[in-house]
């Protein structure tokens, strides 16, 4: 597992404070090796962004310049194999998780899907990747909720797939069924995680976000409640960084880095419009953007709350 992300936080913050660079490395990385997506949801701006900006498929020596990279690194990074798409419909998804393992098997690699194309690829293969954990973004527990959420998704194929992921035993140990919390899923999400926790899934329950201002169905779905609460645990981590980003600021571009396809690495992966790029890989190191004067700058408006001079920031719900 990487370095808990509270343990991070008391490195890198005292790191930026004395020397104004955060530690050479993020905590966690995502990354797009395609850009598309498979589903039009309504909790997501995918519908809207993927209409105005480029897509494409990362090139194999991108990918593998950035494993390289990570293989000297004695505590590498948690690795997400997503960022603004659907992983599965790169098929060389299990290929390219397999390859960062065998380079750097330390390195915790999550896959977040949405789960339709799941049938894509046989259990062998995904357990043969190494990948260390499957993310299912479900956000529903009834057809009739999903299928009001989840434009272009087949939610019989959908539960169809969870099932026969989590009934070989040593994939279930590496599921955690997603839930974004929203005004549509908040009367059936209690009884959607006390199912899963029957099977002897992990679940996990996140506050729906307005994606930097982009997300145009916010105002309609983002629970004026506080709904379901979730375990004590997941509480106490909210409010815990909830008071963090009151102090100093928003916390995402501190410990998180972002890579699209092309190899432009975006602030954060709230930022849906690529409006803030800091630097590409193709001609720089990950640890070289990581700690650039752009984006130290960047971090030194967030310690200071500047969001109104930082776009992705302006109208984003995670800081307000």
């Amino acid at each position: 597992m990487p370095l808990p992300l509270y343990a991070y936080f008391l490195k890198t913050y005292p790191a930026f404070f004395m020397t104004g660079k955060c530690l050479s490395y993020p905590r966690a990385i995502q990354i797009q090796t395609q850009s598309r997506c498979n589903a039009q949801c309504a909790l997501c701006p995918y519908r809207i962004t993927s209409k105005v900006l480029a897509q494409g498929i990362m090139e194999g020596a991108l990918f593998l310049k950035i494993c390289d990279e990570l293989v000297s690194e004695k505590k590498p990074p948690m690795f997400m194999f997503a960022l603004h798409n659907e992983p599965l419909l790169d098929k060389r998804i299990f290929a390219l998780v397999k390859h960062l393992k065998t380079q750097s098997p330390g390195t915790y690699c999550i896959l977040p899907t949405n789960a339709e194309l799941l049938d894509t690829f046989s259990l062998r293969e995904i357990k043969a990747s190494g990948v260390s954990q499957l993310n299912i973004n479900l956000s529903a527990h009834s057809r009739e909720v999903y299928e009001r959420t989840h434009n272009g998704l087949d939610y019989e194929r959908v539960i169809a797939n969870i099932n026969s992921l989590v009934s070989d035993e040593i994939l279930r140990q590496k599921v955690q069924i997603m839930f974004v919390q929203n005004q549509e899923n908040a009367r059936e999400l209690p009884e959607a995680v006390a199912y899963w926790k029957q099977k002897g899934v992990r679940t996990k329950v996140i506050p729906l976000n307005n994606r930097a201002g982009n997300l145009d169905t916010y105002a309609q779905l983002n629970l004026k409640e506080s709904g379901y609460p979730g375990p004590r645990r997941l509480r106490t981590w909210k409010g815990l960084m909830a008071r963090t980003r009151r102090w100093l600021g928003c916390e995402l571009p501190f410990y998180q880095m972002d890579i699209l396809f092309d190899g432009d690495v975006i602030i954060c992966s709230c930022d849906w419009k690529r409006s803030i790029v800091v630097g590409n890989l193709k001609d720089s190191s990950l640890r070289a953007i990581w700690n650039s004067a752009r984006m130290n700058e960047i971090r030194k408006l967030l310690l200071r709350k500047r969001y109104e001079q930082l776009l992705p920031c302006i109208d984003c719900s995670f800081v307000k």
